[in-house]
């Protein structure tokens, strides 16, 4: 049978051990070693039979008798968690925190190595408390906090999430400098949702002061509005939005019809967005793309950001002019095709997150796959398409 790549490892650290045990005294003036110990032996035989568990445990035996060979532990420890068997990993790392004699150096690199093993297993409650005692200061401090930070992210603890962030702001630049925003507005939902609209307005005042034009803040502000029978100020909230971040205009578009509605002022529409998309081509892009999603192409405006938006939009463009007169549809041919654009993108993937390639269908603030913020943007028929996009311009 071929030796696995697992097992090639495990002979490599065996041969490392044997190497050591009996070398080590020519450099150091050590008297010689009797020999390579009985528990090494004992792991070549496991290897050489192919019993790769037992050559583990027995391997593990003879290096723990010596304070040397501790990097070895390290390496097979991180060998464990990276093949999913935490168990063995949490027992080699426990094991080297029990040595009386280990150097503090040592020592922080195995708490925070038996940290991560908690952390793959699952047990956060103990990764936890090893990690407030590495971010109390020391080498692992800063990645003991961002591991803390994830924790509490996943648990949604966000108070806790925010006093561990302001930490990593106090002793060095965070690697997502909205995250207190976002948590803010976590709070703010949770408070809306409960129905103390005080609170979850306090929550947003946090968060618009740790994050100037921060879209979120503003459309969970703009709901707030919508519940508390303000449906103006709403209105002047989402208008803000489409201009600072485009991308969101699938998030606007529908409260915005919403408030429109509540204050009467549904004819507004048309001329708001035709406000909005003249402040450039990216933004009428946008809001014609979320209309066309949205299904919502019964205002004149929409329909022609749409009509602009189809003939633009290179995967779009070139089946418009292959199958109609001139490429130019009328109303009708319009309708049919932004409704087969929709059904085709709901049965796809919309969103992709600009970090690490995760693909949704529906919109995160926080990227399931990497649990970045602010990172997932919406695909355009021709992202669907695998082809590039048009340059843009005003």
């Amino acid at each position: 049978m071929r030796t696995s790549w697992v097992e090639a490892a495990l002979i490599i650290g065996g041969a490392v051990i044997g190497w050591y045990a009996t070398h080590r005294w020519r450099v150091s003036g050590a008297p010689p070693p009797r020999g390579p110990s009985s528990d090494y032996l004992e792991g070549l035989n496991y290897l050489v039979n192919e019993q790769p568990d037992r050559a583990v445990e027995a391997f593990l035996r003879a290096v723990a008798v010596d304070q040397d060979t501790v990097e070895t532990q390290f390496a097979l420890g991180a060998l464990f968690r990276r093949r999913g068997e935490v168990d063995r990993a949490i027992r080699v790392h426990q094991n080297l925190i029990a040595r009386v004699t280990l150097e503090p150096a040592f020592r922080e690199q195995a708490s925070y190595a038996l940290a991560q093993d908690y952390l793959k297993a699952g047990l956060y409650d103990r990764a936890e408390k090893l990690l407030l005692e590495l971010s109390a200061g020391g080498t692992y401090r800063i990645a003991a906090l961002k591991d803390l930070s994830s924790i509490y992210e996943l648990e949604r603890d966000w108070e806790k999430a925010i006093a561990i962030h302001r930490n990593l702001a106090r002793i060095g630049r965070p690697e997502q400098p909205t995250a207190i925003a976002h948590y803010h507005c976590e709070l703010a939902e949770a408070a809306r949702a409960s129905g103390d609209h005080a609170l979850a307005r306090s929550h947003l005042r946090t968060a618009r002061t740790e994050q100037k034009r921060f879209a979120r803040g503003a459309l969970l502000r703009a709901d707030v509005a919508i519940d508390m029978n303000e449906p103006e100020l709403a209105v002047r909230l989402l208008r803000r939005v489409p201009l600072q971040s485009p991308q969101l205009a699938g998030e606007v578009l529908p409260r915005l019809v919403r408030a429109l509605r509540a204050c009467g002022r549904e004819a507004d529409l048309g001329p708001i967005l035709a406000e909005l998309a003249g402040d450039g081509r990216d933004v009428a892009d946008a809001i014609a793309h979320a209309a066309i999603l949205a299904g919502e192409l019964g205002e004149p405006a929409l329909l022609a950001l749409a009509r602009g938006y189809v003939g633009r939009e290179p995967a779009v463009a070139e089946t418009v002019q292959a199958l109609l007169p001139g490429g130019v549809p009328d109303d009708a041919a319009l309708a049919r095709l932004c409704a087969a654009l929709r059904r085709q993108a709901l049965r796809a993937a919309r969103f992709r997150c600009a970090d690490c390639g995760f693909s949704a269908a529906t919109f995160f603030w926080q990227c399931p796959g990497c649990k970045s913020w602010d990172t997932l943007k919406p695909l355009t028929p021709s992202d669907l398409a695998g082809r590039p996009p048009a340059a843009q311009g005003r």
